[in-house]
């Protein structure tokens, strides 16, 4: 019963404190200020994009090409007679 007339004492003067009073907005704003001044530099992920999409473009291309070959068999009977002339 003891504890719990201390933890009636301590809320009663708790209720009885004044509330410091402080202003935290100059700061934030602040700081908001010098996260939109700070720049990320995205320029090493733009050259690894690009020379992706390159290496991608290239990869497509090529994997056409043998798909078209794969799937008609008379293309691969008629290939070496492609670079002949025929006239």
């Amino acid at each position: 019963m003891d504890t719990l007339k201390t933890i009636e004492k301590l809320a009663k003067a708790a209720r009885s404190e004044a509330l410091p009073a402080f202003d935290v907005s100059s700061y934030v704003l602040g700081q908001t200020r010098m996260v939109q001044v700070q720049r990320a530099n995205l320029l090493p992920f733009e050259f690894f994009a690009a020379l992706t999409a390159v290496a991608a473009s290239i990869v497509i291309v090529l994997s056409v090409s043998a798909w078209q070959t794969i799937i008609n068999p008379m293309t691969q009977l008629i290939a070496p007679l492609q670079e002949s002339s025929l006239w």
